[in-house]
C-alpha cells in the first residue's frame, strides 16, 4: 500500500503546481483586452435586447393603427376623421398621436394643409411603413420636432419621436447617447443636442477617426450586421454599438446606435480580478481538504476491490473495467457470455444509455458514481437492460451490473403506450394533461406569457377511409413533421392528443404576437398539397387558441385551459371564413347554444321538422326551367337566421346525417313524382357519409321504386371536395346508380383536388361550376377564362354544365357566351317551397309570362352552340 501513498503525495504536489499555473494563466488572461472583448459582447447583447424591444413596440403600435383603420373602413367611416375624433383615447405607448393625414404622390395633407416633400426626399424616406423625420427637414417648415410616421396605404399617423424612444431606452441607463439612423448613415433621431450634423460618419470624422474604420463600419451596416466599435465620440472614448432594427420597417434599414463611456464599462467589469483571487483561495482550501478525504476513501476502497476482484470475475454480476476517460479495458466472464460479440464496444460511450442521462454526460455520471442503465440488442427484437453501479478502481472505474430487463423493458413499453402516440411517437393526451397539471402548480410559470393551441385536420376521417389506414398514418406522420419543423426556435411542446388532433403548448414567450406569427407561418406551409400514394391532398386545418392569462380568469386550471382551447377550436371548425379563433368568454355562451341546437336537431328528426326548398335551373337555349335543386331546410323559428350548412355539418359530426338524408330522399322523390307532368328533374345533394354507408345503393333504389319514378327524374349531386383520387368503392356505387337511371352531378367543380381525373374516371353526367368563379365574373378576366375553359372541356367530353350563383343578366350573358346554357341562382329565383316552384314552372314554361331576354343581347346561334 506504500506505493499508493507515494503516488498520492506526488499527485498532490503536481495538482498544487498545476492549480497555481492555472490561476496565474487565468489572471494574465483577465487583462484589459479580455475585459474589453467581454464588454463588447455584453454591449452587443444589450443592444440586441433594446433593438428587439424597439421592433416589438413599433410592430405592436403599427398593427394597432392598421387594425383601427381597417375597422373604420369596414364601418364605411372616413378613417382620418374617425382617428381625429378619438385622438385622445387612441394612445401610443402612453402618449397620443400628434396628427393624421394622407399621402398622395409627394404631397402630405394634414388638417387641410398640404406639404410637399423637398427634392432631396424620395419615396424611401417617407413612403415606408415607418419613417422618422421632422417637418423642417422634409418640407422646410419651422417645426424642427422629430416625428415617427406610420403609413397604412395612403393614410399617415405621426407622433413625437423623443418621448416614445426615450421611454423605450429607459432600461439602458448606462448608455451615454443613442441615435436612430439608416444604413446609409443618415441620422433620423439623436438623444443629444450637441452638434447639428445630419450624418453619423461626420461625427466620427470630427473626432479624426480614420476612413478605414469608417469604411469597415459601412460594410457591416450595409450587410445588415450587428457591430461594435471603440472610438472617440463627442469628445470621449466610447464603445459604439450598431444594432439593426426590423428590415420590414423601412427599405433603408434603420439602426439603433448606442454609445457607452469606455471607463465606466471597464470599471463595471473590474470585479473579475478580485473574484478570481477570492476563488483561488477557496479552491485551494477545498482542494487540500478534498485530497485528504480522497486519500482515506481510496485506501479503504482499494482494499475492498482487490479482495473482491477474483471473487466477482466469474460470479453472476456483469463487471466491466474502464479507464477514467471511459475506454473499456476488460469484461468479466459473465458479461462476455452475455454479449458474445463484445469487441464491437471500445468505450463506454458506445453503449446505448437509457435516456435518464444525456449520452454526452455519461463520463460525468460515472465520475459521480451514479447508477445508470445500458440497453443491449441481442438478436432480433431482444433487448437486455443492464443496471450498472460505477465504483472507483485504480486508474479507472469498475462497473458492476445486474440484469433488470424484466422491470425496465416492461416499464418502457407501458410508458410509451401510455404517454406517446403510437403513429407519430409524439406525446399524447396523457402527457399533455400531466404537463398541464405540473404547469399550473407552478405559480411563477403561470404568470408568464403562455398559450395553448389545438390543431384539427379537417376531414381526416374521409382521407383515412378512402386511402386506407396505412396511408392515413403516413399522412399524420408528415403533418407531425411539418408542425415540428415549424416550431424550431419556439419555446413550445408538440402533442398528438388524438389521431387527427394536435396541441402545441407555448411557454414563457415574449408576447402573444409570437403565436400569431407562428399560425400565419404554419397556414402558409399547409397551403401546399402533400403527396400520398400519387394523390395530391390539400391540407385544411382549424386552430383554436387559448392564451393562459391568469389575471383575466377567476378559475384557471388544467381542465379549464384545455376546455377553453377546445371551445375556440370548435368555433374555428364551424367557421367557413376563419382558419383560427382565439378564445374569449363569449365562446362559452356559443357552446351552450350549440349543445341546445344539437338536442333540438335530434328532436327534429323524430318530429319530421324538415322540408325541401327548390331552386330552379334555367336553360337559356330552351328558354325554360328544366330542373330544380332540392335543398333541405329546418322548420324551427329558433334557428331561422342560421345557415342550413351549420346544422348539416353538425349532423355529419354527430352521425345524424343518415336519418336526415333519408328524410330528404323521401321528400325529394315525393316532389319529383308530383312534378313529373312538367317534365323536369330534381337534384338531391348526397352527403359523403351517406355515400360511404353500407347498403346505400340498395336503399336509394328501393325508395326510387317505391314512388314509381321515371328514369333520369332524379339527379344525385356529390361534392368534389370530398373526393381524393380514384377510389373503387365510390366509383362502383356511382356506376350502379347511373346504370339504374340516376344522373350524377359533380358539384363545386374546380374547388377541390385533381378535377380533371374525375372527368375521366367518375361516372358523371353534369358538372356544376362553383359560385366562387361566378362572383367576380364581371370584373375578373381569370374567372371568365376559367368558366369558358370548364364549359369547353365539358362540351368536348359530352357533359352538361350548370353555372351556380347567377345573380344578374350580365353574369348570365357571360356564361352563355362561354358555352354554358343552364344557370342556377337568384336571377331566376332563390330556393322556394314546392307551391312557389310550381308557380315558377307555369310562369316560365307554360304561360311564358316570365323569360330571360338573353336573345336580345346575343345571336341565337351563339346560345345553341
Amino acid at each position: 500500500m506504500k506505493r499508493y501513498t507515494w503516488k498520492l503525495a506526488i499527485a498532490f504536489i503536481i495538482s498544487y503546481i498545476l492549480l497555481m499555473l492555472v490561476v496565474v494563466f487565468a489572471y494574465i488572461q483577465i487583462s484589459e483586452n479580455f475585459i474589453v472583448r467581454h464588454a463588447k459582447d455584453n454591449l452587443v447583447d444589450t443592444g440586441n435586447v433594446l433593438a428587439d424591444r424597439f421592433n416589438a413596440q413599433l410592430d405592436f403600435d403599427y398593427k394597432k393603427l392598421k387594425d383601427t383603420i381597417e375597422a373604420y373602413e369596414a364601418q364605411s367611416l372616413d378613417p382620418i376623421a374617425a382617428l381625429y375624433a378619438n385622438i385622445d383615447q387612441f394612445t401610443i405607448y402612453g402618449s397620443t398621436y400628434s396628427g393624421f393625414g394622407s399621402i398622395v404622390d409627394r404631397v402630405l395633407s394634414v388638417e387641410g394643409n398640404d406639404y410637399t416633400y423637398i427634392d432631396g426626399y424620395d419615396s424611401k424616406d417617407y413612403a415606408e411603413m415607418v419613417s422618422i423625420y421632422s417637418f423642417q427637414n422634409a418640407f422646410n417648415t419651422e417645426d424642427n420636432t422629430v416625428y415617427i410616421f406610420f403609413k397604412v396605404r395612403r393614410i399617415v399617423a405621426f407622433f413625437e419621436a423623443a418621448p416614445y424612444i426615450e421611454s423605450l431606452m429607459e432600461a439602458s441607463s448606462s448608455s451615454s447617447n443613442y441615435i436612430v439612423m439608416t444604413a446609409d448613415n443618415t441620422i433620423a433621431y439623436r438623444s443629444f443636442t450637441s452638434g447639428s450634423l445630419n450624418f453619423f460618419y461626420d461625427y466620427l470624422r470630427s473626432e479624426s477617426v480614420s476612413e478605414n474604420v469608417i469604411n469597415r463600419i459601412k460594410l457591416k451596416l450595409m450587410a445588415g450586421a450587428v457591430h461594435v466599435e471603440q472610438q472617440k465620440f463627442l469628445g470621449q472614448d466610447s464603445f459604439i454599438t450598431f444594432n439593426p432594427l426590423e428590415p420590414t420597417l423601412s427599405e433603408k434599414q434603420f439602426y439603433l446606435v448606442t454609445t457607452y463611456n469606455v471607463d465606466d464599462v471597464i470599471l463595471s467589469m473590474s470585479y473579475l480580478t478580485n473574484i478570481l483571487w477570492a476563488l483561488f483561495f477557496v479552491i485551494f482550501l477545498l482542494f487540500a481538504g478534498a485530497l485528504v478525504i480522497i486519500y482515506k476513501i481510496l485506501v479503504t476502497k482499494i482494499n475492498d476491490i482487490e479482495n473482491a476482484r477474483i471473487t466477482h470475475y466469474y460470479a453472476k454480476p456483469y463487471i466491466i473495467w474502464i479507464t477514467g476517460k471511459g475506454k473499456i479495458k476488460s469484461y468479466n466472464q459473465s458479461f462476455k457470455k452475455l454479449l458474445g460479440d463484445y469487441d464491437i464496444y471500445d468505450k463506454i460511450q458506445d453503449f446505448k444509455i437509457k435516456t435518464e442521462f444525456d449520452m454526452e454526460n455519461i463520463e460525468d455520471v460515472i465520475h459521480r458514481q451514479r447508477a445508470f442503465t445500458a440497453i443491449f440488442e441481442l438478436g432480433i427484437l431482444r433487448l437486455v437492460y443492464i443496471r450498472f453501479i460505477p465504483m472507483r478502481s485504480g486508474g479507472g472505474y469498475l462497473l458492476v451490473g445486474d440484469d433488470v430487463s424484466s422491470i425496465e423493458g416492461s416499464f418502457d413499453e407501458y410508458k410509451s403506450l401510455a404517454l406517446f402516440n403510437k403513429v407519430t411517437h409524439l406525446p399524447n393526451y396523457n402527457s399533455l394533461r400531466a404537463d398541464l397539471i405540473s404547469f399550473f402548480s407552478d405559480l411563477v410559470a403561470v404568470k408568464k406569457i403562455n398559450s395553448l393551441l389545438a390543431i384539427d385536420i379537417v376531414s381526416f376521417s374521409k382521407i383515412n377511409i378512402l386511402l386506407g389506414e396505412k396511408s392515413g398514418d403516413r399522412f399524420l406522420v408528415i403533418i407531425s413533421e411539418l408542425l415540428d419543423e415549424s416550431l424550431e426556435g419556439y419555446p413550445a411542446t408538440l402533442y398528438n392528443t388524438e389521431a387527427d388532433s394536435f396541441v402545441i403548448f407555448f411557454k414563457d414567450i415574449e408576447n402573444y404576437n409570437w403565436v400569431t406569427r407562428w399560425i400565419n407561418k404554419i397556414l402558409s406551409i399547409f397551403e401546399k398539397p402533400i403527396t400520398i400514394d400519387k394523390n395530391f391532398i390539400n391540407i385544411d386545418v382549424k386552430i383554436g387558441v387559448f392564451h393562459i392569462e391568469s389575471d383575466r380568469y377567476e378559475i384557471l386550471n388544467a381542465d379549464v385551459a384545455y376546455e377553453n382551447m377546445n371551445l375556440a377550436l370548435n368555433h374555428a371548425k364551424e367557421s367557413n371564413t376563419h382558419k383560427h379563433f382565439t378564445y374569449d368568454v363569449t365562446l362559452s355562451m356559443v357552446a351552450s347554444r350549440e349543445q341546445m341546437m344539437e338536442k333540438d336537431l335530434a328532436n327534429a328528426i323524430k318530429n319530421q321538422e324538415f322540408y325541401m326548398a327548390l331552386q330552379p335551373q334555367y336553360d337559356n337555349s330552351k328558354e325554360m326551367i328544366t330542373g330544380f335543386e332540392a335543398l333541405i331546410r329546418w322548420k324551427n323559428p329558433k334557428y331561422i337566421s342560421e345557415s342550413p350548412l351549420k346544422f348539416i355539418q353538425m349532423a355529419e359530426r354527430n352521425n345524424m346525417i343518415i336519418d336526415i338524408g333519408r328524410i330528404a330522399l323521401h321528400e325529394t322523390c315525393m316532389i319529383a313524382k308530383e312534378m313529373e307532368k312538367y317534365n323536369v328533374h330534381i337534384s338531391l345533394n348526397i352527403s359523403p357519409v351517406q355515400l360511404l354507408q353500407a347498403g346505400f345503393v340498395n336503399e336509394i333504389i328501393t325508395v326510387f321504386e317505391q314512388y314509381d319514378l321515371k328514369k333520369h327524374s332524379i339527379s344525385l349531386e356529390i361534392t368534389e371536395t370530398f373526393l381524393i383520387g380514384s377510389f373503387e368503392l365510390v366509383i362502383n356505387k356511382l356506376k350502379l346508380l347511373q346504370k339504374y337511371g340516376f344522373d350524377i352531378h359533380l358539384d363545386d367543380f374546380g374547388t377541390g383536388y385533381s378535377s380533371l381525373q374525375y372527368l375521366r374516371d367518375l361516372p358523371i353526367n353534369t358538372i356544376k361550376i362553383d359560385r366562387a368563379f361566378i362572383i367576380n365574373l364581371e370584373t375578373d378576366a381569370h374567372s371568365r377564362a376559367i368558366v369558358q375553359m370548364i364549359s369547353s372541356l365539358a362540351r368536348n367530353v359530352g357533359l352538361e354544365v350548370i353555372a351556380e350563383g347567377i345573380e344578374n343578366e350580365k353574369q348570365n350573358l357571360i356564361v352563355v357566351k362561354s358555352g354554358c346554357n343552364i344557370i342556377q341562382g337568384y336571377m331566376i329565383s332563390p330556393p322556394v317551397v314546392k307551391s312557389e316552384a310550381i308557380k315558377l314552372l307555369i310562369d316560365y314554361n307554360i304561360d311564358k309570362t316570365k323569360r330571360v331576354d338573353v336573345q336580345k343581347l346575343i345571336k341565337p346561334k351563339e346560345i345553341k352552340r
